[in-house]
């Protein structure tokens, strides 16, 4: 009998070959395996009846199914095939990512049906240009009628992953200096000043630090430093990071402190947590017309104040990516989620096996995480 409800975390259904990728054809071969084993994808809010009062408005055993960024992938792939195997499931989409295009494109559902040829499906791969001598990888995004069409298919509930999905300087102590190097992530960006040569500090995720802004004259001083002597090119010397920290000295001994900047009071985390949960949770709700009651934390992460915030805002539902049990007594707040990232089948039924009995999936969860 089934005392635990596995919640699925999926990020890529594409070929790219990293460990957030799941190829559509492994996919399909999941989606098969839950359908003959007798799972039905169930909503959020069954979920959540059964969290807080076990009960259970299913027939056998249950799976939620849930997707993480909005990628374009889960319009291509994840949501026809889907749709062809009877499951249901949820799209934590960043808004500031989505596309402003007002059609759909094509998806494997178009090929299915003979409107396109297989050559002519998306490719929804990641791409990669060269910026100055270096590596930049740049994604597929969902467009905002993509995002209404499946939310009003009733098969995939569209809910808010953030705004920005960025992180903040957390810290006070330089460890580096903004320079130009590979971009291998769609999620580098910080909220604070990245122009070449300003500090880079310790960085948290947006809504699980408190922000530590270093000294605008400082700040401009670097970066001026930077243009002035020959900008990408002064990164090609050997000491450049000595002439900048030698810069850092100097405003450090003008000043009479070795303090270069303030951290933000509580009051300041506060709206700005705030103001990052409600403009999210706003933006989704205006462009599928309801009111947004779930939401998945940026890499996870996230503080008691945060969760006390997202409460306020009104979610009902938060999704984490701690490994672990949700059953009978567990709360809604921290409902658990593994994420699939191997790509072999066995171990994927493996894992819906383990995070389906409560007692497993505690002591898996407690043990490891791996996302």
């Amino acid at each position: 009998m089934q005392t635990s409800i596995p919640v699925l975390l999926y990020h890529h259904i594409n070929y790219d070959d990293d460990v957030l990728s799941i190829p559509p054809e492994l996919f399909e071969e999941q989606l098969k395996f839950l359908k003959a084993e007798g799972y039905e994808s169930i909503t959020k809010e069954q979920l959540g009846e059964y969290l807080q009062n076990g009960k259970k408005s299913w027939k056998d055993k249950a799976i939620l199914i849930t997707f993480d960024d909005g990628y374009l992938d889960t319009w291509v792939y994840a949501y026809p095939l889907l749709k062809k195997y009877g499951f249901k499931a949820m799209a934590f989409i960043v808004t500031w990512t989505i596309e402003e295009d007002e059609y759909c494109g094509f998806n494997l559902e178009d090929y299915w049906n003979g409107k396109i040829k297989k050559e002519n499906i998306p490719n929804c791969s990641s791409t990669y240009s060269i910026d100055n001598g270096y590596k930049i990888k740049t994604v597929r995004r969902l467009c905002w009628e993509e995002v209404r069409e499946m939310e009003r298919s009733g098969i995939i509930d569209m809910q808010p992953h953030s705004k920005t999905h960025r992180k903040i300087y957390a810290s006070d102590k330089i460890i580096d200096f903004n320079h130009p190097k590979d971009k291998l992530s769609a999620w580098t960006m910080v909220k604070g000043d990245e122009r070449f040569g300003t500090p880079d500090f310790e960085r948290k995720p947006e809504l699980a630090g408190r922000e530590f802004t270093a000294d605008e004259e400082l700040r401009n001083r670097l970066y001026q430093h930077v243009m002035d002597n020959g900008f990408i090119s002064f990164f090609k010397k050997t000491n450049w990071k000595n002439e900048l920290f030698k810069i850092v000295d100097e405003y450090k001994k003008e000043k009479g402190t070795d303090k270069i900047g303030e951290f933000e009071s509580e009051e300041e985390q506060r709206r700005r947590i705030k103001a990052e949960l409600e403009v999210a949770k706003g933006e989704v709700g205006y462009e599928v017309r309801k009111r947004c009651t779930a939401f998945s934390w940026p890499w996870g992460a996230y503080i008691p104040l945060s969760l006390e915030i997202a409460k306020e805002v009104g979610f009902q539902y938060l999704f984490t990516t701690k490994p672990g049990s949700n059953s009978p007594g567990d709360s809604p707040f921290e409902i658990k989620r593994f994420g699939v990232w191997k790509k072999d089948l066995d171990w994927f039924k493996s894992r819906v096996r383990l995070y389906s009995k409560k007692l497993l999936s505690k002591a898996y969860g407690a043990v490891y995480r791996k996302i």
